[in-house]
C-alpha cells in the first residue's frame, strides 16, 4: 500500500505500537530485572519487560539466536520510529488518521466488545419477533403474467396512435377466445406482440411478488397485472409511455409461512444482532453524554455540491 510516497510512517507506527510500552502506573514498579535495559535507541530503552512482552506476542521460541534477532527487530523499529518521528511523519494526516483508528479499535475490543460477547436473544424474545415478522420468514405472495405489446413510435401522429390501439383491441378480443389450457397469451403474443423477449414464449414475463411493482415493465403495466384477480383474466387496454400493452394473469401463489422450528436459528440470529446494534449505539450515546459533541449544519450543508442541473433558490423578496 502506498499512500503518495508515504507508506513508512504507517508501518513506523504500526512497529512502534507493537512493542506495546505501557502508560505510566502509580502501581509497584515491575523487578528490578525487568527494568534492566536490553539496548538504548536515542537514549530510551528497550527493557527486559518489553522484550518479553514482544517475544510472546511473537509466539518466537525462546532461543538465544532468536532472541537475538527478536531484539534487532526491536531495536530496528525504534531507529526507524525515531528517524521518522524527527522528520515529521507523525503529523503526517494518513498516519495520524491510522494510529487515531488503532486506538479506537483498542477501545471498542476491551469497553464494548466484552459486553456484546455475552448479548443472545433468549427463546420468549426469539419466539415473540418470528410472531411479530411471521411475514418475513416464508415465501410472499406470487403472481405470473403475460404481456403482449403494440409499440406506439415516439412522433406517431393522432392517425397513426388510433391506428395502433385498434390493433391492441384486437388483440385483446383474440386472447379473450383463447381455449382456458392455452398457457399465456400463445399464438396471440406471437401474432401481435412487439415484446421481443416474451414474444415467443407467449408473453410470459415470468413471477412478480404481489404488489412490488419495481423493475420490469412500466409501472402502468404492472399495477394492471395486480389488479387482475382471476389466472386467465385479461386487462382492458393499457397506455403506456412507449405503446399500447395487454396484461393476462397466468398463475398465482399464495404467501407461505414457514413454520417457526424451521427458521429458530435465523430469528435468534437476527434478533442478537438487533440487540448487539441497539447496545452499541447506547454505548455511543452514553459517551456523547460525557463528551460534548457540535455539529455545524450549515458548513456541512455547503461541503455538499449541488446536483447537477439543480437551480439554486432565488434570493427573498425585498420586505415592502
Amino acid at each position: 500500500m502506498t499512500w503518495n510516497g508515504r507508506w513508512i510512517p504507517i508501518i513506523l507506527c504500526a512497529g512502534w505500537l507493537q512493542l506495546g510500552q505501557p502508560p505510566a502506573s502509580t502501581a509497584a514498579g515491575p523487578p528490578p530485572d525487568d527494568a534492566v535495559p536490553l539496548a538504548l535507541v536515542a537514549g530510551k530503552p528497550i527493557t527486559a519487560a518489553m522484550f518479553r512482552a514482544e517475544l510472546a506476542r511473537s509466539r518466537v521460541q525462546p532461543l538465544p539466536e532468536r532472541e537475538r534477532q527478536l531484539l534487532d527487530i526491536m531495536v530496528r523499529n525504534e531507529v526507524l520510529y525515531t528517524a521518522a518521528k524527527a522528520a515529521g511523519y507523525d503529523n503526517v494526516p494518513e498516519v495520524v488518521a491510522a494510529v487515531k483508528q488503532l486506538l479506537v479499535d483498542a477501545y471498542l475490543r476491551d469497553n464494548l466488545e466484552p459486553a456484546l460477547a455475552k448479548i443472545v436473544a433468549t427463546d420468549q424474545e426469539t419466539e415473540a419477533y418470528y410472531q411479530a415478522h411471521r411475514a418475513e420468514f416464508g415465501t410472499p405472495a406470487m403472481l405470473r403474467g403475460a404481456l403482449i405489446k403494440i409499440a406506439v413510435p415516439a412522433k406517431a401522429s393522432a392517425e397513426k396512435k388510433v391506428e395502433l390501439r385498434a390493433r391492441a383491441e384486437r388483440a385483446r378480443g383474440e386472447a379473450l377466445a383463447l381455449a382456458p389450457g392455452v398457457p399465456a397469451f400463445g399464438p396471440v403474443a406471437l401474432a401481435y406482440s412487439e415484446d421481443q423477449g416474451s414474444r415467443y414464449r407467449g408473453g410470459d414475463i415470468g413471477w412478480f411478488r404481489a404488489g412490488d411493482n419495481d423493475g420490469g415493465p412500466d409501472k402502468a403495466v404492472l399495477d394492471a397485472l395486480f389488479a387482475l384477480k382471476t389466472p386467465g383474466e385479461v386487462s382492458p387496454v393499457i397506455t403506456a409511455a412507449d405503446g399500447y400493452y395487454l396484461v393476462r394473469l397466468s398463475e398465482v401463489r399464495a404467501a407461505a409461512s414457514k413454520p417457526f422450528e424451521a427458521v429458530r436459528d435465523g430469528v435468534r440470529y437476527r434478533v442478537t444482532r438487533e440487540k448487539k446494534h441497539r447496545a452499541e449505539r447506547e454505548f455511543i450515546a452514553r459517551l456523547q453524554g460525557r463528551i460534548p459533541v457540535t455539529v455545524n449544519e450549515d458548513a456541512l450543508r455547503a461541503m455538499t455540491p449541488a446536483a447537477p442541473g439543480s437551480a439554486a433558490e432565488p434570493p427573498a423578496l425585498p420586505a415592502r
